[in-house]
C-alpha cells in the first residue's frame, strides 16, 4: 500500500505540474477537488450500505467543515499561494518538515508519543527532504507572508491527520472523503471563483482536471486515508516524503531530466534510511523456550 501512494502521488506532481504551467493554480485545485469529490459520491452511493454511511459522515457537520479546512482547502490554499511569494522549491522545503509537524503536533496536542526511533527518522528523512529541496532554490525574495501560508498549511494538515484518525475512524474512507471533499470544494470556490471568470480552463485543460481529479487524486486519497487510519499520520508522512525523488527518477527514466547527480542520490539514501526507521517495524527476537523436565 506504501509502494502504491507513492506511485499515485507522483502521479499527481507531474499532471499538476503540466496543468498549472498554463491554468491558474486555484482552478486546478477547485476542479481536481470537485471532480474527485462527484467520482467518490458516485462509487460510495453505489451500494445501500455505502449510503448509509454517507449519511453518518454528513451527520456530523462540525467535523465535516473543520477538517475540509485543515486538511484540503486551507492545505491546497496556502501551498499554492505560497509558491508566487516563496517559490516552488522552499514551498516544498517547508513541506517536507510534515513528519516533524506530524511528530510534534501528536506529541503536543493529542498525546501520541512516537518514541525515539520514529522521531529519530522523521528528523532524518526531513534533513534528506529538505536538502533535496535546497538543491533547487529558486533567487526569489524572501517573503514572511508566504513562508507563514505554507507553515500553517504544513501544520494544518499535520492537524487534520489526527483528528481524522480520532474522529471519523468508525466509517470508511469511501464514505468520509466525499463529503469532506465537497466542503473543502465549497471553501475553495470563493477563492478560485476572480481565476475561473477572468482566466477560464481551456478545454484540453478541463480535460487533464477531471483526468487528475478522477484517476489519480480518487485513488491516491483513498490508500493515503487506508494508511492514516492504519498506521497513523507520523507513518504517512514520512512514506510521502519519497515522492519528489520518485518524480526525479521518473523524469530521468524518461528523458525529461539529466540523471540525478552524486548528491541527489546521496540524499536519496539518507531519506529512504529515515523513511525505513519510521515505516519497517523492528523484528522482535521470541522469547527463548526453556524446555521444563
Amino acid at each position: 500500500m506504501p509502494v502504491v501512494l507513492v506511485a499515485l502521488l507522483s502521479g499527481t506532481w507531474l499532471l499538476s505540474g503540466a496543468l498549472v504551467a498554463g491554468t491558474e493554480p486555484l482552478t486546478v485545485a477547485v476542479g481536481r477537488t470537485a471532480v474527485c469529490c462527484a467520482v467518490l459520491t458516485a462509487v460510495a452511493a453505489s451500494t445501500a450500505r455505502g449510503r448509509a454511511d454517507l449519511r453518518r459522515a454528513v451527520a456530523r457537520p462540525g467535523t465535516v467543515w473543520l477538517l475540509g479546512l485543515l486538511g484540503f482547502a486551507g492545505y491546497a490554499a496556502g501551498t499554492l499561494l505560497a509558491i508566487p511569494r516563496i517559490g516552488t522549491s522552499l514551498t516544498n522545503l517547508v513541506v517536507a518538515l510534515m513528519p516533524c509537524a506530524s511528530v510534534a503536533v501528536g506529541a503536543l496536542f493529542f498525546g501520541v508519543r512516537s518514541g525515539p526511533r520514529k522521531a529519530a527518522g522523521a528528523v532524518l528523512a526531513c534533513a534528506a527532504a529538505a536538502g533535496y529541496a535546497a538543491l533547487g532554490a529558486d533567487a526569489g525574495d524572501l517573503d514572511a507572508v508566504g513562508l507563514l501560508l505554507v507553515v500553517a498549511a504544513t501544520v494544518a494538515f499535520a492537524v487534520y491527520g489526527f483528528l481524522y484518525r480520532e474522529r471519523l475512524s468508525g466509517l470508511p474512507p469511501l464514505a468520509v472523503l466525499p463529503v469532506l471533499l465537497a466542503a473543502a470544494t465549497c471553501l475553495l470556490l470563493p477563492m478560485s471563483l476572480p481565476a475561473l471568470i477572468t482566466h477560464p480552463p481551456t478545454p484540453a485543460a478541463t480535460g487533464g482536471i477531471v483526468l487528475l481529479g478522477a484517476a489519480v487524486y480518487a485513488p491516491a486519497y483513498l490508500v493515503q486515508h487506508r494508511l492514516i487510519l492504519l498506521r497513523g499520520p507520523v507513518f504517512t508522512a514520512a512514506v510521502q516524503l519519497a515522492v519528489p525523488f520518485t518524480v526525479r527518477l521518473g523524469d530521468w527514466t524518461l528523458g525529461t531530466a539529466p540523471a540525478p547527480s552524486p548528491a541527489e542520490l546521496a540524499l536519496l539514501a539518507v531519506c529512504c534510511a529515515g523513511i525505513a526507521l519510521v515505516t519497517v517495524r523492528p523484528v522482535r527476537s521470541a522469547e527463548p523456550v526453556v524446555s521444563g523436565r
